[in-house]
């Protein structure tokens, strides 16, 4: 079966790629590239398309999706990859010599600090989806209005923080800096 560019795929792509611009940090020069990406991979899953499993439409949507969050994971990786690298200083004290490129200084506090942070999101990430999507809306929010927002009491609000709370301490944080000491 072949299929066609579309106005639904153009449509759908355009909606997701500004989405990604307003989301995730993407700028908007790359408005065009984001929209061939995920036209061009719908292109490339078109033959798996099963009319018994769904309609054309749907099978866009997914594809849509799922190239914009590989898209968003490139993109996270990419600023790693460059705060990694900025992980190293020149010594300022010396004249800049083309060889001082060689005599970098690692700064252990930024680089334990971009580790803690990607250890956090791992245990998060391992979270069931309810307990994830409460720890992100607690990072986001205080507590009341996470409790608005998703209807939930009080009470059920800090189970579930206490047991995301343990999947940390599980995980090799601790809950009280002191102890850490």
């Amino acid at each position: 079966m072949s299929f066609r560019f579309d106005d639904f795929m153009a449509r759908r792509a355009a909606r997701q790629a500004n989405l990604l611009i307003a989301t995730a940090g993407f700028r908007t020069d790359e408005l065009e590239d984001l929209q061939q990406e995920m036209i061009l991979d719908c292109f490339r899953r078109s033959p798996k398309f099963d009319p018994a499993r769904g309609d054309w439409r749907g099978f866009v949507c997914g594809v849509i999706r799922n190239q914009a969050c590989v898209l968003v994971m490139r993109h996270r990786k990419r600023a790693l990859e460059v705060l990694a690298a900025d992980l190293f200083i020149r010594d300022h004290g010396s004249p800049e010599e083309p060889m001082d490129v060689l005599d970098r200084r690692r700064r252990p506090e930024l680089e334990d600090s971009l580790h803690v942070g990607l250890d956090v999101r791992g245990v998060v990430e391992g979270l069931p989806p309810q307990l994830r999507s409460l720890a992100v809306l607690l990072a986001q929010m205080p507590v009341k209005e996470v409790c608005k927002r998703t209807g939930k009491s009080r009470s059920r609000v800090y189970q579930m923080t206490r047991q995301i709370r343990e999947a940390f301490v599980r995980a090799g944080f601790h809950t009280n800096r002191r102890e850490a000491a």
